[in-house]
């Protein structure tokens, strides 16, 4: 059976193709846009999926499609935007002078125009190409993350979850899964959102709700919780296995914030005060305490509130694996709470845990209910592909001066060893949202202030380290307690204690609490990739190379040749090894 899978309503639209029980790609669109979580129809993916697998739509099986069909989708956009306002034992949840204009602008603002113009006209030009309806399937945004998670993750039986903002309206749900039949443990819905209590202390320290994230993950091990925490515990709880977000004042904080022009600049303003006579008396707060500090006391509710209910549930069905999908897993300090949890002895984290997934986990279970049984995601290089024709005409198109080499491994290890900064372009493009050794940027991990200079290189601003790639076999040398956690480490979705063997030989990408987020790699996992680390180690005695993604600040991950040819001429990055074109930086 071919089955080809589409999200293309939120962010992070993506294309999948999967045939019998194997995936056989998958392209978001953000690679070929180049617009960062590029929310609009995957049209250009879509035609590349079907240019690079030689299918044509009447080749199709089974169309399958994230979300519900048009009514019901859009009952459940309008629902779940809805939900805020809606009375609640005579109260409404949102108090404000004019409720109804901030539910009628929300609406029209962000809700009604981007429905119908991202969501139902690019459907129906998707479902224009496929005249026989029957071939189309649907399946719910959020239970696609829950299934993507479960099918990906090898395991027969496990509890499975996914954590995100919204799921129209889902945003916290947690199945027992057994044989493919999946058993709701718990399930929180809109306006109580774990992801939501997140983007408040994102848009509160002035990021963006979608990309940076991480960043505050990064900032809260330089703070101290306790000065805050107190605080915020108002805002998150758990009753149960139900976690509750206070939404009132996330509301309020980000009207006023709005209001004042503050939301991308809160901390740039060190003297700012709210008036007196702001209506609401919980905001000023914030401007009495370090960022380090905030953003150490979400990151610490955020972990208590979640930990808590899966040890609940851990108890209660007596299972000790957990998979876990959505956005929120993203935050790989909370994964590795979970993982040390005495009740789980080991975790999953879908690699493409954001939106970027969806395709997959819908595809996946259209293909379980078709008789087809899905395995363990091994393999995440899943993207396109480039020939070493394609790649030359665009290294004369530029004018560049290279060489051609034999070895280009052993070759990019001793430069690697000479202290060179190396980006590396091989072969198929990783699938998510980190660099694999295919799209990325090498360097040695003995430089202690090497996160200062190479994101100045590369116009980033970062507080957390750079990542590890690490060969396997010295993983427990390097790190503490990764039993359990060892498949899921291969594609950095969750962070160790280091060693301090790792924090002598690789001071660079050791986090200031201990920790780092490394790729394991084998020699199966990436051949190429694994003969560069291999050599490295020989020339060094050190098995580690920091490994970030290819690519400029805010923008995706290269996928082209000439994405990378541009980034790299952009950049200051003294060479670039693609394929076996091996081209240095002319100074």
């Amino acid at each position: 059976m071919k089955i080809l899978s589409v999200h293309s309503h939120s962010h992070d639209s993506t294309v999948t193709y999967i045939e019998g029980n194997d995936v056989k790609y998958i392209l978001s669109s953000e690679r070929l846009s180049r617009i960062k979580n590029d929310d609009g129809f995957p049209e250009l993916a879509f035609k590349k999926l079907l240019f690079d697998c030689k299918i044509n739509p009447s080749d199709i099986d089974k169309l399958v499609v994230v979300g519900r069909p048009f009514h019901r989708e859009f009952y459940d956009f309008v629902y779940s935007r809805s939900l805020p306002f809606r009375k609640t034992k005579g109260k409404c949840l949102i108090k404000h002078k004019k409720p109804h204009i901030i539910f009628y602008n929300t609406l029209l603002s962000t809700g009604i125009p981007s429905f119908v113009f991202f969501s139902l006209i690019p459907k129906m030009k998707l479902l224009s190409k496929f005249h026989y309806m029957k071939k189309i399937e649907y399946v719910p945004h959020h239970f696609s993350h829950i299934a993507s998670a479960y099918y990906c993750s090898g395991w027969n039986e496990c509890i499975t979850g996914c954590i995100e903002g919204e799921g129209f309206p889902e945003t916290l749900s947690f199945c027992h899964v057994k044989d493919g039949k999946f058993e709701l443990l718990t399930k929180t819905e809109m306006p109580h959102s774990v992801g939501r209590f997140y983007e408040l202390v994102t848009a509160i320290l002035g990021f963006h709700l979608l990309r940076h994230p991480g960043k505050i993950t990064g900032l809260a091990a330089y703070g101290n919780p306790v000065p805050f925490y107190e605080k915020v515990k108002r805002l998150l709880w758990v009753e149960g296995t139900q976690i509750y977000f206070d939404y009132r004042f996330a509301f309020m904080v980000r009207e006023i914030l709005q209001e004042k022009n503050l939301m991308a600049t809160f901390y740039s303003h060190k003297n700012y005060k709210p008036a007196r006579n702001d209506p609401w008396k919980e905001l000023p707060y914030f401007c009495d305490y370090k960022r380090e500090d905030i953003a150490a006391s979400f990151q610490k509710r955020l972990e208590d509130c979640l930990c808590e209910v899966v040890q609940k549930l851990a108890r209660k069905t007596g299972l000790r694996k957990i998979a876990l999908a959505g956005g929120v897993v993203a935050n790989v300090r909370l994964n590795q709470r979970i993982h040390a949890l005495p009740e789980i002895d080991e975790i999953y984290i879908h690699p493409g845990m954001g939106d970027m997934g969806l395709s997959l986990g819908a595809g996946l279970h259209v293909a379980a209910k078709n008789g087809h049984k899905p395995k363990r995601l091994e393999n995440l290089y899943l993207g396109p592909e480039y020939s070493e024709k394609e790649i030359l005409k665009e290294l004369k198109s530029y004018d560049l001066k290279f060489t051609y080499e034999d070895n280009i491994e052993r070759k990019g290890a001793e430069l690697l060893s000479e202290g060179k900064i190396v980006a590396r372009f091989h072969g198929r493009m990783e699938y998510g949202p980190r660099a694999l050794g295919s799209r990325s940027i090498l360097f040695q991990t003995t430089d202690k202030t090497v996160n200062n200079w190479l994101n100045k290189k590369l116009k980033r601003t970062e507080f957390m380290p750079f990542a590890p790639v690490t060969l396997s076999e010295f993983s427990e040398k390097c790190y503490k307690n990764i039993k359990g956690a060892e498949f899921t480490a291969k594609f950095m979705t969750i962070t160790f204690e280091c060693t301090d063997y790792m924090k002598k030989v690789s001071p660079s990408v050791v986090h200031v609490d201990g920790t780092a987020r490394p790729q394991f790699l084998s020699r199966d996992d990436n051949p190429s990739f694994y003969r560069i680390l291999e050599n490295y180690y020989k020339i060094t005695g050190i098995p580690s190379l920091i490994n970030t993604s290819f690519n400029m600040h805010e923008e995706p991950i290269v996928c082209s040749p000439d994405d990378a040819i541009r980034s790299f001429i952009e950049s200051g990055i003294d060479y670039l090894a693609i394929e076996k074109f091996l081209v240095k930086k002319n100074r």
